[in-house]
């Protein structure tokens, strides 16, 4: 065998005690045991669970509020605000946005979202977007909520994790800019008659009647904030 070049390998680099922290603060966020909107425990609590020192705990913290992930409020406490650094870095851009260019990205997601959940959903599926209708008409929760999570079981029905999370974030962007404009008119009777029409192409697997009753329903928020229609 001829001589070649030696292949520097470099060894395995240990942890600091922080970093291991960080990263499983990290996974309980990407698995959902921390959820966005979550307060997570106090430092004097997390320093207890992982049994290391309360610097190492606000050490990991303080890497995760600058990635974006959590958000010290003094006097409140530590909240989830993103799922996972994919979530942080399309939160970043669109806050650098333009609310059409929002809206039409908003646009081109749920029809494909739509279409994919008319093609794809289950009996379970099924089960879950008719309580988050039911929801809607009753109005169960402040603002927008009960609409962002009918429409979040939309995304979830097309067993796309991906299509689901961008959703997500997109769809948080919206209500933390919106809401105040969307909140009376997201409940109007014609609104909620798209809605009810979505979940019955959703739950007749009709793929084309889901991608254009979703265009109605974006155009009708579009309109109701006072933008012109993307579609």
């Amino acid at each position: 065998m001829k001589k070649g070049k030696q292949i520097d390998l470099k060894k395995p680099v240990r942890l600091s005690l922080s970093r291991q922290v960080l990263n499983a603060m990290e996974s309980m966020i990407r698995s959902g045991k921390w959820q966005v909107g979550d307060r997570i425990p106090a430092e004097p609590e997390l320093a207890r669970a992982f049994s290391v020192s309360h610097n190492t705990i606000r050490e990991a913290l303080q890497s995760l509020i600058h990635m974006g992930m959590l958000e010290a409020r003094p006097g409140d406490g530590t909240y989830v605000m993103a799922s996972d650094r994919f979530a942080v870095a399309v939160s970043n851009r669109l806050r650098e946005s333009e609310l059409p260019q929002i809206l039409e990205a908003r646009l081109a997601l749920e029809k494909e979202i739509a279409r994919l959940a008319a093609v794809k959903r289950t009996e379970e599926d099924l089960e879950s977007l008719e309580a988050a209708l039911k929801d809607c008409h009753a109005r169960v929760r402040p603002g927008i909520e009960d609409d962002m999570l009918f429409h979040a079981a939309v995304a979830r029905a097309t067993h796309n994790p991906v299509l689901a999370e961008l959703y997500n974030v997109i769809i948080r962007n919206v209500q933390e800019n919106l809401e105040s404009l969307l909140e009376e008119k997201q409940y109007d009777p014609g609104a909620m008659k798209l809605h009810d029409d979505l979940l019955a192409a959703i739950r007749e697997r009709k793929a084309d009647a889901a991608e254009n009753i979703i265009v109605k329903i974006v155009e009708f928020d579009t309109v109701s904030i006072g933008g012109r229609s993307p579609v």
